[in-house]
This record gives structure tokens, C-alpha cells and sequence, in this order.
């Protein structure tokens, strides 16, 4: 580009916007606007796993904040869970680590106690799973755990 750079709008018969590009004036050569984004946004798996996460521990968590003698085992919980979910949405391998060995411990737990599962119980397995399966299976996930530039 050894020529000046101008500004060039172009109205369109049809629509009422005006398209405005950069164009090289010594050779009229038009150069694409570039647009920075300093923020990495969340990948969807990422946010449904975060989401699935704190609504399948709410439920239990919740049973154990309201009984007598397990409410510091269910406000350990919830906190643990809370870190989990916010070290899921900044990108932590820690807490994708973490979060997978407890969820895949709870789908254990959920096909090994099957047999006198409820329904909760049984929905909590399936969450779980669903979480694990998340984290681990999309390319999106993957790259935002291990922060590699995005492809296109």
C-alpha cells in the first residue's frame, strides 16, 4: 500500500445504509475493516455445562442446606460448585478437570446405585453425563480449555 487510504461510502438504491469501506486511492484497491476483540466470549457447550451443572447440584444442595446436621456439607457443595462453574467460564483446565472426575464419579454412583434410583437421582446422573460430554467432546471446548486461536 503505497498509496494514501481514503474513505469511500456507497449508497445502495434499495437499502437505506450506506456500506463504508477502505479503499487504497492509488490503485483502488478495497481493504477490509478490521475489528478486534480483546474479549474471548464463552463457547456454547461451555455455557450449557456451566448451566446444567449449578441446576443439577442446586436441587441436592438445597436438601442438604435445609436439614439439620448436613448443612455445612451442603454449603461446602454449593460453594465447590460455584467455583467449579466460575473457573468453567474463565477457561480453567483445573476446574474442567475437577468438574469431569466429579461428574463422572457421579454417573458411577448413578449406574451403580440404579437399582433403588429415583428420579432426581437418575436425572442427576444424566446431567452429569451430559456435563462430561460437554466439556470433553466439542472442538469449541476443547480450545477454550486449552486456549489455541480459534480456526475459521
Amino acid at each position: 500500500m503505497n498509496g494514501t487510504l481514503g474513505v469511500k461510502a456507497r449508497m445502495f438504491a434499495e437499502a437505506p445504509w450506506v456500506a463504508v469501506a477502505l479503499v487504497d486511492r492509488a490503485n483502488d484497491t478495497y481493504h477490509e475493516p478490521v475489528i478486534e476483540q480483546s474479549q474471548r466470549h464463552v463457547p456454547v457447550p461451555v455455557t450449557a455445562a456451566v448451566v446444567i451443572l449449578l441446576v443439577a447440584t442446586a436441587i441436592p444442595a438445597g436438601k442438604m442446606l435445609t436439614s439439620g446436621p448436613s448443612r455445612a456439607s451442603g454449603l461446602i457443595a454449593g460453594l465447590l460448585v460455584l467455583a467449579l462453574a466460575f473457573g468453567l467460564w474463565r477457561g480453567s483446565g483445573r476446574a474442567r478437570f475437577w468438574t469431569t472426575v466429579f461428574s463422572t464419579a457421579s454417573v458411577v454412583y448413578g449406574v451403580v446405585a440404579f437399582a433403588g434410583a429415583d428420579a432426581s437421582g437418575l436425572l442427576q446422573s444424566l446431567g452429569a453425563s451430559v456435563v462430561v460430554g460437554l466439556l470433553l467432546v466439542p472442538a469449541s471446548s476443547r480450545r477454550w480449555f486449552h486456549d489455541l486461536p480459534v480456526e475459521e
